[in-house]
């Protein structure tokens, strides 16, 4: 959100508008809330959903503290739903990270989320209120900015630049913001007691709105392009962050406690999504994204398991040696490129990247396997697709074998 609550003032609105401006927050705080948690947590639970629910539940009770806190005047509560209000970005940002299958440091988030009201509520009534309300905006603003980049790069995959775009634009809009305050406190602008950062008064109540509803209509589309039951080879389903990753990593466990190490994580993406869609229309890029799933399952042997990581990847767990790796490797690839020989897919060109991780080199861990398979296949991309490459656990995983 972009909560322009310096020192736990309201802004400036005159008497009428700011009792509907409470009301309005309350109502639209209180229904996107209710939204995220009954059409993406409850539908689909894991611990990307699990991650946006709370960030809005925070969200919430910070909006509420913040209205009581201006009715009774009270400028420790007024700074501690400041503090709450502003925890919505780092859990956005985890829940990004982890819908995206990347790693995210819990622990980490954790601090932040308890630090950022701590801060802020304790100097709440001291002279060090408005430097630290600046310092903890601008560390906020930069898991915004990270937010869209994420999300940037979540949407090459998902072929889905519409639904990304809402949450891409506000959480620009906040790095903007936040820029906006520090070049105004370093000049002086808005320094009076009675006018402290005026700017970011004046955005308050539209930025928590606009924060709300574009957040909300990401999530739910991001929710909704998640199948309910993710394809798979063998008995895995679910996503990635649920049933699936589950069995998966007891699959390994298992094949550590044997000593097996030929198990090998492979990152399977479709190449261009965006592109595809955009020249097929999203009904052709829906049977797309079926027949390639459809495809890599069918590449795979009846030992194997995976699991959709988007649209328009899967994560595969399988077994065997160096041989029968690359047979699957190249069987993989040359399906995908002729995807469908009749029908509405016919004669359009498609091709995937593979990433390579081998349990024997890298070790049993599902997500330094899956992180380094996703290394590989960006690689594989780069070097223009239609390829795959090893990754290796040398120089950072980034020396990568064709």
């Amino acid at each position: 959100m972009i909560p322009a609550l310096v020192h736990g003032a309201a802004a400036p609105l005159t008497g009428g508008i700011h009792v509907d401006l409470s009301v309005s927050l309350i109502a639209v705080v209180t229904l996107t809330t209710a939204l995220v948690v009954t059409l993406g947590l409850l539908p689909r639970p894991g611990a990307a959903t699990v991650a946006w629910s709370a960030a809005f539940g925070m969200g919430m009770i910070g909006t509420y503290l913040w209205v009581v806190g201006n009715e009774t005047d009270n400028a420790v509560m007024r700074a501690l739903s400041a503090g709450l209000v502003l925890c919505f970005e780092p859990l956005i940002w985890a829940g990004v990270r982890h819908y995206a299958a990347r790693r995210v440091n819990w622990i980490a988030v954790g601090i932040t989320l308890f630090a950022i009201p701590a801060l802020l509520a304790s100097s709440a009534t001291s002279d060090l209120y408005p430097v630290m309300f600046r310092i903890v905006f601008s560390a906020v603003a930069v898991f915004a900015v990270l937010v869209a980049s994420e999300l940037l790069r979540l949407q090459t995959r998902l072929g889905m630049r519409d639904a990304v775009m809402p949450l891409v634009l506000i959480s620009g809009a906040f790095g903007v913001v936040a820029v906006l305050g520090v070049v105004a406190g370093f000049f002086g602008v808005g320094s009076n007691p009675g006018d402290e950062l005026s700017m970011l008064r004046d955005v308050n109540g539209v930025g928590i709105l606009l924060s709300c509803v574009c957040a909300t209509v990401t999530i739910l589309l991001l929710v909704r392009e998640e199948p309910a039951h993710r394809g798979t080879s063998g008995r895995t389903s679910g996503g990635a962050s649920g049933v699936g990753e589950d069995l998966l990593r007891d699959r390994l466990a298992r094949a550590e406690q044997h000593r097996d190490t030929a198990w090998s994580v492979l990152r399977v993406r479709l190449d261009d999504p965006e592109d595809l869609r955009e020249a097929s229309g999203q009904a052709v890029f829906s049977r797309v994204v079926e027949m390639f799933h459809a495809h890599v399952r069918e590449a795979m042997p009846a030992t194997a398991d995976s699991v959709w990581l988007s649209r328009a990847e899967e994560l595969v767990l399988l077994p065997g040696g160096e041989e029968q790796m690359q047979h699957h490797l190249r069987e993989v690839l040359s399906r995908v490129s002729r995807l469908e020989e009749t029908g509405p897919l016919a004669g359009m060109r498609m091709s995937a990247s593979i990433g390579w991780a081998e349990a024997g080199v890298l070790g049993f861990d599902l997500d330094t396997l899956s992180a380094a398979a996703g290394e590989a296949a960006g690689q594989a991309r780069d070097r223009g697709g239609d390829r795959w490459r090893r990754a290796r656990p040398t120089e950072s995983l980034t020396t990568l074998e064709e």
